[in-house]
């Protein structure tokens, strides 16, 4: 088998064979396949010269936020849909340290999008969860700058690992990649805090790296239980649990949980295997029932998906490779 890592230094050969690999691959095990790989996105790959973490799709503006670590890097790239580099957040470790999560926010009122990061770093801005303009400038910091910690008033953070939004504006946040906090929370669109659920553990409620979170078409939430090997479902308003997805998860932990644009299916990533699970959303809210997968991408290997963030116009969706170097885009196939 060929076995292909896409490192800084890599050329572009070497990145447009590894993309083929796995475009490849797509099209010959399996006669329909939900997505396929973009091999040719970005125009200029080797504008990544770092570990990629994590994406963010600003699908109202057109643009995709990659965001990379490494000594002296610029840790947020900015692409147009297209695959064109655009610009950067310039690097400023007393702004941004050591990125995880991203997500952008739209915000219907002033019309403007926004980037969240969580910064698992302990500079004097680190352990916090960051806003920032679409040109860098840095808007607002949740958590308690510069300090690790478990306490929920003043809120503290420990290695905070992802965020989402509910439709009123509402955020909801999983701290714990690994320190000291295994917990999910929902503060208002103040900032104020409205539940949490914590506690270290595999009985329900209980986490064990709760590692990516995301909103459902009915406004649920759910949670990357990574250790677990699960999915956890909570309710938006109370923080009830509601139920949990464990047979998709019994040959990979599920490290990230997106749903689709078109609302049928979740897509989750599986880095330890490189494979990408397409699995059905629920067709009414609470108890989720049985998990069902539909679909699946087995990645070349040691690419090491990380994160993603989907495209909610056009549904393609783009995966930050930790292993790979790179960030690479799947499109629904039109077949």
């Amino acid at each position: 088998m060929l076995k292909l890592k896409m490192g800084h230094r890599a050329t572009w050969n070497v990145l447009l064979i590894s993309f083929l690999v796995t475009y490849i691959c797509q099209l010959c095990c399996s006669s329909a396949p939900l997505y396929v790989l973009d091999p040719l996105w970005p125009k200029e790959p080797s504008l990544f010269k770092g570990q990629i973490f994590s994406a963010a799709v600003d699908h109202k503006h057109g643009e995709v936020f990659i965001t990379q670590r490494g000594d002296g890097l610029d840790p947020v790239l900015v692409f147009s849909e297209d695959g064109e580099y655009k610009r950067s957040f310039h690097r400023n470790i007393s702004v941004i340290d050591t990125i995880h999560g991203s997500r952008m926010h739209y915000n219907t009122s002033s019309k403007t999008s926004d980037l969240w990061l969580t910064d698992i770093g302990n500079a004097s801005l680190g352990h916090t969860v960051k806003r920032f303009s679409s040109e860098g400038k840095i808007l607002s910091v949740i958590g308690t700058p510069g300090k690790a910690g478990t306490s929920l008033r003043p809120l503290q953070f420990d290695h905070v690992a992802d965020i989402v939004f509910g439709s009123q504006g509402e955020i909801y946040i999983a701290d714990g990649d690994g320190g000291l906090n295994n917990r999910i929370m929902k503060l208002n669109k103040d900032f104020g805090l409205e539940w949490y659920v914590e506690g270290s553990g595999s009985s329900p409620g209980k986490f064990n790296i709760p590692h990516s979170i995301e909103v459902d078409h009915f406004g649920q939430i759910w949670v990357a239980d990574r250790k677990n090997n699960r999915t956890q479902l909570f309710d938006s308003k109370t923080g009830d649990y509601l139920g949990e997805w464990t047979e998709c998860f019994k040959t990979g932990q599920p490290y990230a949980i997106r749903m689709s644009a078109d609302k049928s299916h979740f897509i989750i990533l599986q880095l330890q295997e490189n494979r990408i699970l397409f699995v059905s959303s629920p067709t009414s809210p609470g108890n989720p029932g049985d998990c069902h997968v539909i679909g699946q991408i087995q990645m070349a290997p040691d690419l090491k998906p990380h994160l993603l963030a989907v495209n909610q116009d056009t549904g393609s969706f783009y995966v930050a490779e930790i292993g790979g170097d790179a960030c690479q885009r799947y499109v629904p196939f039109k077949g």
